[in-house]
């Protein structure tokens, strides 16, 4: 699994070399997500990854177009899950 940490202490050149996306622009998509995740009822299994590596995940596979079986291999998930991720983060509306 990337190192999340590590990547969110890179400068923001670094930042955007991994992920494509300046950090501001992160921090901006993580706050809509957690304003999403806070106003939906909680129903069903809760992910194994943070909403950071979730959206991270997303940001990897749109960057470079890998495999979802190498993602997973990375993120420590099967590519299934990848796939309910990438759509769910994709398809988060914003109000």
């Amino acid at each position: 699994m990337p190192n999340i940490a590590k990547l969110l202490e890179q400068n923001d050149a670094g930042f955007k070399r991994y992920t494509g996306i300046h950090k501001a622009t992160f921090e901006q998509i993580l706050e809509a997500m957690q304003e999403h995740e806070a106003s939906k009822t909680k129903s069903g299994r809760p992910s194994d990854l943070s909403l950071k590596a979730q959206i991270l995940l997303a940001l990897t596979y749109w960057r470079e177009y890998r495999t979802l079986y190498h993602i997973g291999m990375d993120f420590n998930v099967h590519e299934s899950l990848f796939l309910q991720q990438q759509y769910t983060i994709a398809i988060k509306p914003r109000y």
